[in-house]
């Protein structure tokens, strides 16, 4: 299980495999018995410290893919090469969970069925097992040989084909994953041979560039179908299943295949490192995400309007960027300010302001400078108020008021005329008259308890709009299935969706009419049991007439009717 270049902890994880199968050899004791378990717990630190690089090497991409979109460039390569990468990790989770699942089915049954898993994915696929110590039958070898060998190790049972095959199958998948790719007018392709003879061949269609990284993946998953092994004194070729599990221990089975997950994490590292450097781009280093909201002014007049956009702010805040700077006559880089951090903007007088300057940013190690400019406006003490819902205030109807006041520190909302004003909490609520135009007014209050008077709003005063007539999931006017009107007994009046109104409607009585059927009537939202037999045998195309009383906020009651069509 070599090929390539092997970093110092590869070598390790394959002398372990090589101490792991040397002991399967063994008539072993109690007590190497019991050692398979630190040999697999080993291993398991192993394979997370794989994980841990691997997911830090995932990360990468989406600085790579920050870096690029600052500099404007072009995404192409960032898209390909991270879309593979998110392909990788996904197969990658697949054939762990593969290969855990086998574990924990041998482990159930020398367990009496109890299930030895730790951890799963979001997808269902198995993470982790519960440690090797829990288990009582450590010694027991017949069930990992007759699960995946069988009663004769020359033809091996299918499970333990189906692990070799899960492993030959991933190597295949991930060096074609790798090797083949179109960028520009430049065509590669890699196509994984059968077996390593036929791997120098199949690897002249590949990037010249890639050979060596596919070829030291491919020969780390070939497993050998027949291997040789000492019987009697003699050499003689076994399949692999046979070698790794007949007459293994419990403990020795589960750690052979925790080793086989550690393979495939390596594996796993080796291409995400090698998709990763596909990408010539620097990465910006940040330990932060956070929204941030950009405008080019803080401050509009009414009837104005201000374009807010959202933006995702990543940055490392253990590192402290120089910012240069200047504002209005002093934007120019005679005489700007040095500082770091934030940057106080005063008000001391009304107007707009423009900031310009620089901040200096670390892009492969050195030290880059990036423009920047942005623009307040400082205005003079006033005031609004709007209405959140609507620009109409109705009758017997909570409305909901807001108010802003710039340039003291507290304000009052007051009635100025055929409407009522209280506060509730921030907002205030609003209770217009009879007429057909109400008045609100804002006051700015001063520290010393002065007022001035911010302006006077005019709003429109009309009657609230009549609720719909809803039958279950229907509104009135909508055709529905017999299977689904039977199915609903309750009716309610509401607003639809585009009547943005908070109110609250209840049914006082319902009279229904079914064709062919007398009229039936009743009180409350839910129909009675008389009138849904009478609606399920309403022929297809009849339109059943559903006439409320309801009661609205302001205690009147009103009329209110709808129909439904049977399809």
């Amino acid at each position: 299980m070599a090929g390539g270049k092997e970093t110092p902890r590869q070598k390790m994880i394959g002398m372990m495999y090589l101490v792991l199968t040397a002991l399967l050899a063994l008539n072993v004791s109690k007590e190497i018995i019991a050692a398979f378990v630190t040999i697999n717990d080993k291993l398991a630190m192993s394979g997370e410290l794989l994980q841990n690089n691997t997911l830090d090497t995932y990360n990468e991409f989406e600085k790579k893919r920050l870096a690029i979109k600052t500099q404007g460039g072009d995404l192409a390569i960032i898209n390909l090469w991270q879309g593979k990468s998110d392909q990788l990790s996904k197969r990658t989770r697949q054939v762990i969970g593969f290969i855990l699942s086998e574990s924990n089915e041998m482990i159930k049954m020398a367990e009496g069925g109890q299930d030895w898993v730790a951890d799963r994915d979001e997808d269902g696929n198995i993470k982790e097992l519960r440690s090797l110590f829990d288990i009582n039958a450590m010694d027991n070898y017949d069930i990992p040989t007759n699960r995946f060998i069988g009663g004769n190790p020359m033809q091996p049972k299918q499970e333990g084909l189906a692990l070799r095959d899960s492993v030959l199958k991933f190597r295949d998948y991930v060096t074609e994953l790798m090797g083949t790719y179109t960028v520009g007018d430049r065509k590669f392709e890699f196509k994984a041979p059968e077996n390593e003879e036929d791997l120098k061949a199949a690897l002249a269609t590949a990037n010249p560039d890639d050979t060596v990284r596919i070829a030291q993946i491919y020969h780390a998953l070939s497993l050998p179908e027949m291997l040789e092994v000492r019987d009697a004194g003699r050499s003689v070729q076994r399949p692999w299943p046979s070698v790794m599990f007949d007459h293994a221990p419990i403990v020795a089975a589960a750690a052979m295949l925790t080793a086989l997950k550690v393979d495939i994490l390596n594996a796993e590292s080796v291409a995400a490192d090698f998709m990763l450097s596909k990408i010539d781009a620097p990465s910006f280093n940040f330990n932060k995400i956070e929204p941030m909201p950009f405008a080019r002014s803080s401050y509009i007049n009414p009837g104005d309007s201000l374009n807010l956009r959202v933006m995702i702010a990543a940055y490392d805040s253990t590192d402290i960027p120089e910012i240069r700077f200047g504002i209005n006559a002093d934007t120019i880089p005679e005489k700007w300010t040095t500082t770091t951090g934030s940057i106080p903007l005063k008000g001391t007088s009304s107007g707009d302001f423009i900031v310009k300057g620089q901040i200096g940013v670390r892009e492969k190690g050195q030290l880059t400078w990036k423009d920047w400019r942005f623009r307040y406006t400082v205005g003079s003490p006033s005031g609004a108020v709007s209405l959140p819902e609507l620009n109409v205030l109705y009758r017997g109807y909570p409305n909901k008021l807001t108010a802003a006041a710039s340039g003291y520190p507290s304000f009052r909302v007051t009635g100025g005329g055929n409407v009522d004003i209280r506060q509730q909490g921030q907002e205030y609520i609003a209770s217009p008259g009879s007429g057909r135009e109400a008045t609100v007014n804002l006051v700015g209050v001063a520290e010393d308890g002065s007022t001035a008077n911010l302006g006077s709003f005019k709003f429109r005063v009309q009657n609230m709009p009549k609720p719909d007539l809803r039958w279950g999931a229907f509104w009135d006017g909508d055709s529905a299935p017999m299977a689904s009107l039977g199915s609903s007994n309750r009716i309610g009046a509401m607003y639809p969706p585009a009547i943005p109104l908070e109110a609250t409607f209840t049914i006082v009585d319902w009279e229904i009419q079914i064709p062919g059927a007398r009229l039936i009537a009743g009180r409350g939202s839910q129909l009675s049991e008389e009138a849904m037999r009478l609606i399920r045998q309403a022929p297809r195309g009849s339109l059943i007439t559903i006439a409320t009383s309801y009661r609205g906020p302001d205690g009147k009651t009103l009329r209110k009717n709808g129909s439904f069509k049977v399809q």
